[in-house]
């Protein structure tokens, strides 16, 4: 199967390197220069990387299988048989990118999201072919991590469903299937309150990133700490996702913390931007 990326940033490229890995055929699509030419390097080294893992037999091949192109028109004329939307965690612009690639793609194509919180149904709403439409939120970074979580929309289709299982798993992936999409499925309900209160205890003065995060590790035996987690996921998502959650519960629980909006509004990412909570 030939698919799509559209949105080359970090979860975008990490989904074009699992899929050229896989053996897929994969067209990789964004309108700015210098974020493709950040996703090859991206993948480039990824599949080094994994070459000498013994994971991947032959880098170049795996790389050829990416044509790389900033126009969205690419994915037309039967190019693909599904896309995957991988842009910002904005709901407009999601909206608007899934209606333009709705009129581009075959009618028989897939439009899939790698949304981590936003509801399927209304993005769906966005295209004419709403059974179609799919959830696809792959954990970052997309090559280390197993499992994919599959939200599926009101109107997605039982044939589509199963269609996007196979695709995941085509990728060497487990889809994990939500069966009933809520604001932020299941994975971000427990990690956002995880990084809610992590945020919290640090504003309250408890403890600095790195004790917050020691007890965590040592104590309670998770792999990375909470304010580890937010820079590798990205503080700007994160507050993404817990904004929109908030939204739609309306629950004050999910106020986003000061320190986070902040943190963002400076420019302080996480690891893309080079310094989160931690420097790098």
């Amino acid at each position: 199967m030939s698919v799509g990326i559209l949105g080359t940033g970090t979860m975008g490229a990490g989904i074009v390197q699992v899929a050229a890995t896989a053996g897929h055929e994969v067209i990789a699509c964004d309108p700015s220069p210098e974020a493709l030419e950040k996703a090859r390097a991206y993948v480039r080294r990824g599949l080094e990387s994994f070459e000498k893992k013994g994971v991947v037999e032959d880098t170049g091949a795996a790389f050829e299988r990416v044509r790389w192109t900033e126009k969205m028109d690419d994915f037309g004329e039967g190019n693909v048989e599904a896309v995957i939307e991988a842009v910002p965690e904005k709901l407009a612009l999601k909206k608007e990118i899934l209606s333009e690639i709705d009129g581009i793609l075959p009618s028989d194509a897939l439009i899939l999201t790698n949304t981590s919180s936003i509801s399927i149904t209304e993005l769906a709403a966005a295209t004419k072919r709403p059974e179609k439409f799919c959830g696809t939120h792959f954990f970052t970074p997309p090559p280390l991590h197993e499992g994919v979580e599959i939200p599926r929309g009101l109107l997605t289709s039982d044939e589509t469903g199963e269609r996007v299982e196979a695709l995941i798993k085509s990728f060497g992936k487990t889809p994990l299937v939500v069966r009933k999409a809520v604001p932020g499925f299941v994975a971000n309900r427990f990690l956002m309150p995880l990084i809610l209160e992590a945020c919290r205890l640090l504003e309250e003065g408890v403890g600095s990133e790195a004790e917050i995060d020691a007890i965590m590790k040592k104590g309670l035996g998770f792999p990375v700490g909470p304010f580890e987690m937010t820079d590798m996921i990205g503080l700007d998502v994160a507050l993404d996702v817990i904004e929109y959650v908030h939204k739609e519960l309306g629950e004050s629980f999910y106020t986003p913390p000061r320190i986070l909006k902040e943190y963002v509004r400076a420019g302080k990412l996480g690891r893309k931007s080079g310094e989160g909570f931690y420097s790098y």
